[in-house]
């Protein structure tokens, strides 16, 4: 790869110390954004039926906390992607691996994560009693303890993958450090958003964990864990803060 020129990058926008040297889409991006697209879609309430009475919309009601969760967790990962080929612009051979690795595994793992919102769901709404949420599922046998071990597996393994290949996204970039001009500042971007989505990926081989060993009863602990997230990923920055220190 031939290195930048300094005048293509003084005419690149930037945004929050980040040079943007590819805000022009191309066509592996634009699989991505349809596989990504199309995954939404598969999450999409009652995609093969409409509710023909006020009952019926009301029980189909009742999954709009697991599709909304469900979309948060998806929308986190197409953030995370799409914020990478605007600031770096690569179109080497490992980015178009990465890039169709990521495709087909948002496409395998799209019902894992929406089963697993809706266990979530229907768990809390059984314990603070709120019926207007229940959708019975946990009295069909599909949906047993013993059976449930499976979606957390499953989603375990999903976001395992999904997070190794955004940190090999950012860390293929800073392969091409002299050839991009990349800046100290968007090396500090490369190493926090690394740390970020290693947390996520640690976190869920320690949910496998939990869900390999404990006893069906107690399965839930294999989905508290994930609750931890929302501190361990604001945490986790402290390396890229500390990678700013005056003797960075």
């Amino acid at each position: 790869m031939e290195k930048l020129t300094d005048q293509f990058l003084a005419s690149c926008r930037k945004d929050q110390g980040r040079i943007l040297r590819g805000e022009g889409m191309i066509r592996i991006e634009t699989f991505v954004d349809a596989a990504f697209a199309f995954a939404f879609t598969m999450l999409v309430i009652s995609i093969d039926q409409i509710p023909r009475n006020p009952g019926e919309l009301i029980e189909l009601s009742k999954d709009i906390p697991s599709f909304v969760f469900s979309t948060l967790t998806i929308g986190s990962i197409w953030v995370a992607h799409s914020n990478w080929p605007k600031s770096f612009g690569l179109q080497d051979n490992v980015t178009v691996f990465l890039s169709l690795l990521l495709a087909v595994l948002v496409l395998i793992f799209v019902y894992p994560i929406k089963l697993i919102t809706q266990i979530t769901v229907e768990y809390f709404s059984a314990i603070l009693a709120w019926e207007f949420l229940s959708t019975g599922s946990f009295q069909s046998e599909s949906w047993s303890s013993e059976l449930v071990w499976v979606n957390f597996v499953y989603l375990a393994i999903g976001l395992f993958l999904l997070s190794v290949i955004l940190i090999a996204f950012y860390q293929n970039s800073l392969r091409f450090s002299e050839e991009l001009s990349i800046t100290s500042e968007e090396v500090r971007y490369c190493t926090k958003s690394s740390s970020i989505w290693g947390v996520v990926a640690a976190t869920a081989v320690s949910s496998l964990i939990i869900a390999s060993v404990v006893s069906p009863e107690k399965i839930q602990f294999a989905g508290y864990i994930y609750f931890s997230l929302l501190l361990t990923t604001s945490l986790a920055p402290s390396r890229y803060f500390k990678y700013r220190s005056p003797r960075a």
